[in-house]
């Protein structure tokens, strides 16, 4: 039980702490490797949240052709042509949704 406490209390002290940093240090301005780094932030925690359920050969089911994999297919191949991040979400949901319906 401790130990669980503990734990919420370091994720509330890490959030909080990224929330105010900026208000805390509001001249501080970071190199533009940096940037480039937290730009691919998003992309990287979408991908390992949802890479899981798609590639686990028990929530698939063993077969390529569910809903999850091929909306998966589909979104990668719109982000390796460029596409924007939200357009390739919103694809990627309505095509699982629909594919759900006929798969």
């Amino acid at each position: 039980m401790i130990s669980l406490i503990l734990m919420i209390l370091g994720m509330v002290v890490v959030t909080w702490g990224a929330r105010i940093a900026p208000v805390l240090m509001p001249r501080l301005t970071l190199p533009p490797s940096a940037l480039r780094i937290l730009n691919c932030v998003p992309a990287a925690v979408l991908s390992a949240l949802i890479a899981e359920p798609i590639l686990n050969p028990v929530a698939s089911n063993g077969s390529f052709l569910q809903p999850s994999v091929l909306a998966a297919v589909l979104c990668l191949i719109m982000g390796l042509i460029g596409m924007p991040m939200l357009l390739t979400v919103i694809i990627g949901m309505a095509s699982f949704w629909l594919l759900g319906m006929w798969v």
